[in-house]
Parts: structure tokens; C-alpha cells; sequence
């Protein structure tokens, strides 16, 4: 099976002729004009990544991805993993017997996986047919969407009706005072531990904050899922600061489209 077979290769024009990654133009909920920064940035701390995240989770990170996988993904299933990063969700679909397609905006990411089944691009193009895969997955990168609404839009759309969707990621509790607890964790420790996990490259992970900055509250992230996939639960933990959100999708492919 490759990407051909399922419609698809890779999307657009991703990068600029200095080999960089260029902003999408579009404007609404996720990154907008941090996107380019915050994929930079993670293209910068391949080799580190997977180990500071995991410290940066407090080590619930396996859980977390676990959880996400038992829901969604049965034996035989065709899986997108999307934001798939090098990988690491993608071996524990393999493992639960799905056969993962990843996805991801970083060339080098894809190379690190060591996944064959790979394409490169953006939640937002998915250069997939209508209704290709059984089940979805991703493993802390729902966040890093440049739109939110569109990729939600067209994850339904190469979704299967009646497919499953589920990823583990930062969150943002509805509680002011727990997000703002978490706010000041993530504005300091990422960049810890990355300094000491990588030397200066490390201080990237400082580019979290951008993100939970932009990151949409719980009950705003449930009910953006449920108007554009269909029913949505979402398991809060650590103050709601670490989130495993739950879709199955209500959409037909004609009607995502």
C-alpha cells in the first residue's frame, strides 16, 4: 500500500527555496502565525524529541497514547496518523494490529520514523480520497494545526463513517486558576529540560508556550470536535492540562466534503 493508492502524495509547496516552511494563509482557530515558528522549531529537535516530550509529560506520555489507541484502532484497520512526528504513535498502532499511514508537515520527522507508509503534509490538505481509513490517531500534535476547524473538516472528510478518531495532547482546563498553573509550568520547564536534554537547541521546547497560549479550552476543543466529526468525550487529566479526546465520526465523506 502506498500514498498513491489512497489518492494522495504530497500536498502543495510546503517549503521556500531556503528549504524552510512556509505559513499557510488561512485564519481562524490554531496556530495562524505561529505555525511556521512551531514546525520550524520541532524540525530543529528531531534526535531529542520523543525523550524531553515524555519528560515533559511527566512521563504519562505511553498512557496517554495507549488510551488513544485502544479506542480507536482495531486489528486490520487502515490508520492515519496524523502529526505522526518520528513515529512513536505509529508503533503502537502497529503493535494493537493497524497499518498506519503517517503524516506529518517535517520531512526529517518522516525520515525518523523509519515507516515506509509515510506522506508529507498539512492537517489541513490531506491529500487522502474521501472516506480512506478505518481510524485516526496523533499523538500531541492536534495543537500544532494551523486551522483547527479546517483540519477537523477534513479529517471527517477521509474519515469512514462511523471511523474513530482519537489523540492525546496538551489541554487547557476551563478553570482559570488550573490553567494558569499550567501556563507558568509550560513557560518554564520545556525549556529546561530541553537545554538539559540537548544543549542551546533544546530551548526550542520554548515554543510550547506559544502554543498553549493559542491552545482552545477543553469544553471549546469538545464541542469544535463534535460539530465537524460527531459525538466527543474527552479524558482530562493532570488538572486538565493533559487531555485524551475520544470522536467517532457522524460525518459521511459527501457530506465532509
Amino acid at each position: 500500500m502506498t500514498a498513491e493508492t489512497l489518492g494522495g502524495g504530497q500536498t502543495g509547496s510546503l517549503k521556500t527555496a531556503a528549504g524552510r516552511i512556509g505559513p499557510l494563509k488561512t485564519r481562524r482557530a490554531g496556530l495562524q502565525g505561529k505555525w511556521a515558528y512551531v514546525v520550524n522549531s520541532l524540525q530543529e529537535i528531531v534526535p531529542s524529541y520523543e525523550d524531553a516530550s515524555s519528560r515533559i509529560s511527566l512521563f504519562q506520555d505511553r498512557r496517554m497514547r495507549s488510551e488513544a489507541v485502544a479506542f480507536a484502532v482495531k486489528k486490520g484497520d487502515l490508520v492515519l496518523d496524523l502529526g505522526s512526528g518520528p513515529g512513536t504513535m505509529s508503533k503502537v498502532v502497529a503493535r494493537a494490529g493497524g497499518e498506519p499511514v503517517l503524516l506529518d508537515a517535517s520531512r526529517a520527522m518522516l525520515r525518523a520514523s523509519g515507516f515506509t507508509n509515510s506522506v508529507q503534509g498539512v492537517f489541513e490538505r490531506l491529500p487522502f480520497r474521501d472516506g480512506a481509513f478505518d481510524a485516526a490517531v496523533s499523538g500531541f500534535a492536534v495543537r500544532d494545526a494551523h486551522d483547527l476547524e479546517t483540519a477537523a473538516a477534513e479529517l471527517g472528510r477521509v474519515l469512514k463513517a462511523g471511523g474513530r478518531f482519537a489523540f492525546c495532547d496538551l489541554g487547557k482546563s476551563d478553570n482559570p486558576l488550573q490553567a494558569l498553573a499550567l501556563g507558568l509550568y509550560i513557560r518554564v520547564v520545556p525549556g529546561v529540560v530541553g537545554l538539559a536534554s540537548t544543549g542551546r537547541s533544546g530551548l526550542r521546547y520554548g515554543s510550547l508556550f506559544d502554543t498553549y497560549n493559542l491552545v482552545l479550552h477543553n469544553s471549546e476543543l469538545k464541542a469544535l470536535l463534535g460539530r465537524y466529526l460527531g459525538e466527543t468525550t474527552i479524558h482530562e487529566m493532570q488538572m486538565g492540562g493533559a487531555i485524551v479526546a475520544k470522536c467517532v465520526n457522524g460525518k459521511s465523506a459527501a457530506g465532509a466534503a
